[in-house]
């Protein structure tokens, strides 16, 4: 039961993101989930508006996730919710001066990591790894 794939996959994401939160807990000072850090990576990288929606299709996750999430980053000062001019109704989410800090100072960390899981990988198993994990993906949402 404990080489399960599905839980060995568990087992790892759980691994990353205690890893990843105890080095950007280090180097800011504060607790920046590994969630946030993947929403403020996503923000940082876009060059169009993001809006919740976008959140919620990218990381796959329910609205009310997403919602209380970007409450909690908006509390600490991470992001804002701007309106639009010509739809009140939309937010746009963008990241503030201490988002974007939190970005350059932490993408490192998620670099290393990245670095650190692919450690003895061939560019043949790296390929094979994303495939089987697009497959994955693909027949979930099917």
């Amino acid at each position: 039961m404990e080489n399960q794939p599905i839980l060995m996959m568990n087992k790892l994401t759980n691994l990353f993101f205690r890893a990843l939160d105890a080095m950007n807990c280090e180097k800011l000072g504060e607790s920046i989930t590994g969630q946030n850090m993947m929403i403020i990576g996503f923000l940082a990288r876009h060059n169009t508006d993001v809006y919740q929606k976008d959140l919620e299709r990218h990381f796959s996750v329910r609205r009310s996730t997403i919602s209380k999430t970007l409450h909690i980053m908006e509390e600490k000062g991470i992001v804002k919710r701007s309106t639009v001019c010509n739809d009140a109704r939309l937010k746009k989410i963008v990241l503030t001066d201490k988002g974007w800090m939190i970005y350059h100072l932490a993408s490192d960390s998620v670099r290393v990591l990245e670095e650190k899981i692919y450690t003895d990988f061939t560019e043949e198993e790296f390929s094979t790894l994303k495939n089987l994990l697009c497959k994955m993906e693909k027949n979930l949402i099917a």
